[in-house]
């Protein structure tokens, strides 16, 4: 392993620095978390935007009074239950009851995050250049003269004859409210409708109610983006009342999302985005492309049957995962011992065919190997995530060959992975990539060695005590402002956050605070004012915004919390941080 030096006390470069605390830091680009060379993901996990704020302070005096005129395109602020009426965002407009502060960033381009690269679909041809190439014959979805075939087989029935076979009679919300369509009044209670269409008008999915019944609805949201697109314009988002509409056209495919929620438009269309490269998960976008070319009213349910738990899961995840909005992956808090063992397992294990390794526990990344000219986007990381949490097995010796498509990496073409789980509880999962459509038994052969390994050396065990602790809460942070808070680290797209504690473990104020972020996630990042500090004071809590070059912080404090008690807080966070950072998250990159 590197040595790692210490890094020198300098000045803080920070923004929130109080100049009369006189606070040592460290000095822009080694954050904790920000280490050169450090991201394990590779290139395309990092954040493309370069930061060219000025340096700004925000003194902690109560009198300060800094706000930002609402832009046109925010999203009103998340009403608290108290809150009559009166909605602040930005500073723009509501009462007494809440106030919003910002400090606006120099012109840069600093607005832009991963979570805005993380979920688009664009067509990546320096990502598939680099790729390993992935045969387009003989593939699933293609069948003979590259005409539309069986769906792949995605994992549907993931476990060996004779298990348990819990994952075969999966029960989806698209089929739970399959009877609903436009006449039933359960249909419009819903908070977000997901439709999914060809350009065409033939519907392919539906979050909620029968895509056949709908069909109607879906065909005047096809010609609503005609009509907008012979003006050679683009709909993008419509609001009528309490309602937007976000609309998206991807390839020969259109996707709408209506939704109640308070979201703005560029997280609906990120989430839109993902729904897309769900698809193309499965299919591949070159695929997709050739089926709509030989049959422009193909209905793509036929390839698509039993993957649309993929997309229930992925939408239900948009609702209580930050992950997606702030473009990162979490990792379990693991000793940085343990953490090194693991991938040094990985690594002597390996196969000649085997292009990545992910050992993944409850949605959080364990450790990854990549090869060195390659890099895995933290996008694709999701969609496994996703797709994993899909298949849950119940028989830890069960594995599972799948095709899968990775967007970010290359979309047009498959890989194939190898995914099993490593201990009794079927808690862990290992997936072992390959391009290799016949390396089964190398890659169970990898796999057996794997798991024998981790089970000598304690690994296993110690990743379960970890996972079964359920993470940290905030008396281990010890700073008693403080509610709750997510830091990401932009050179290496993870984030860490602490367990919900009361109130916030309940689910409606768990969701409440989430849209809180969102709120401010997107104020900070809006593209008609990019912004480096937000400060944000509501009826139930404060919530404190903050960008630089290596991390974003979103700190949660009372609403009674004053500006110098939460930059106090926030300063001692990031101090902590810097001291925790080798459990928190995986700072040396497992290459070959």
């Amino acid at each position: 392993m590197p040595r790692r030096e210490k890094a020198p006390s300098t000045p803080i470069s920070a923004a929130l620095a109080d100049p009369e605390m006189g606070v040592p830091d460290v000095p822009s680009g080694q954050e904790p978390g920000a280490r050169e060379g450090a991201n394990p993901f590779g290139a395309e996990g990092l954040d493309s935007a370069v930061d060219h704020y000025a340096q700004t302070t925000l003194n902690a005096d109560d009198s300060l009074k800094l706000e930002v005129p609402a832009t046109p395109n925010a999203p009103s602020s998340p009403n608290d239950d108290d809150d009559d009426g009166s909605g602040g965002g930005g500073g723009g407009g509501g009462g007494a009851a809440e106030e919003s502060e910002a400090v606006a960033g120099g012109g840069g381009s600093g607005g832009s995050s991963a979570a805005g690269s993380g979920g688009g679909v664009d067509a990546g041809a320096a990502a598939a250049a680099a790729a390993p190439a992935a045969a387009p014959v003989d593939t699933p979805g293609s069948g003979p003269g590259g005409g539309p075939a069986a769906a792949p087989e995605v994992g549907i029935n993931v476990l060996k004859p004779g298990a348990p076979e819990a994952a075969a009679h999966y029960t989806s919300p698209s089929q739970a409210f399959d009877h609903e369509d436009t006449s039933t009044p359960n249909w419009r209670t819903h908070d977000k409708h997901v439709f999914l269409l060809s350009f065409a008008g033939k519907p392919i999915y539906s979050r909620y109610g029968n895509e056949d019944k709908l069909a109607s609805v879906m065909g005047v949201m096809v010609a609503l983006t005609s009509f907008v697109e012979e003006d050679g314009d683009a709909l993008r988002s419509l609001v009528a009342g309490k309602h937007k509409y976000v609309f998206q056209t991807q390839g020969p495919l259109v996707l709408v999302m209506v939704g109640s929620t308070g979201e703005s438009e560029n997280h609906m269309a990120m989430q839109l985005s993902y729904v897309f490269n769900q698809i193309i998960y499965v299919l591949t976008f070159a695929q997709l492309q050739r089926i709509f070319k030989q049959q422009v009213n193909f209905d793509l349910r036929r390839l698509l049957g039993g993957t649309e738990k993929y997309i229930d899961t992925l939408l239900d995840l948009f609702d209580t995962d930050p992950s997606f909005f702030l473009g990162a992956v979490r990792c379990l808090p693991l000793q940085n011992s343990v953490r090194d063992k693991v991938g040094q397992v990985l690594l002597n294990s390996k196969s000649k065919d085997l292009v990545f390794a992910l050992l993944i526990t409850d949605n959080q990344l364990v450790a990854l190997l990549r090869p060195k000219k390659y890099s895995l986007h933290p996008a694709d990381v999701h969609l496994i995530f996703n797709n994993v949490t899909s298949n849950a097995s119940t028989d830890s010796e069960a594995e599972l060959f799948m095709p899968l498509c990775l967007p970010k990496f290359n979309n047009s073409g498959f890989l194939h992975a190898h995914v099993s789980y490593v201990d009794e509880a079927c808690s862990s999962c290992l997936l072992l990539i390959t391009n290799e459509k016949d390396a089964f038994m190398q890659l169970h052969e990898c796999r057996t060695k794997i798991v024998q390994a981790l089970s000598s050396n304690g690994c296993l065990a110690e990743i379960a005590r970890a996972a079964a602790q359920d993470g940290y809460h905030l008396n281990h942070v010890e700073i008693p402002d403080l509610r709750h808070f997510l830091y990401k680290s932009k050179s290496t797209a993870q984030f860490t956050a602490p367990v919900l504690d009361p109130p916030y473990n309940l689910p409606g104020e768990k969701q409440r605070l989430f849209r809180r972020y969102q709120y401010v996630h997107h104020r900070i990042h809006s593209g008609a004012r990019p912004l480096k500090i937000y400060y944000h004071v509501g009826q139930k809590e404060t919530i404190l915004g903050w960008v630089t070059f290596g991390f974003e912080l979103y700190a949660c404090f009372s609403p009674l919390v004053t500006k110098r008690a939460a930059i106090n807080a926030v300063l001692r966070l990031i101090r902590w941080m810097k001291r925790e950072e080798d459990g928190l998250f995986i700072l040396s990159p497992l290459v070959f």
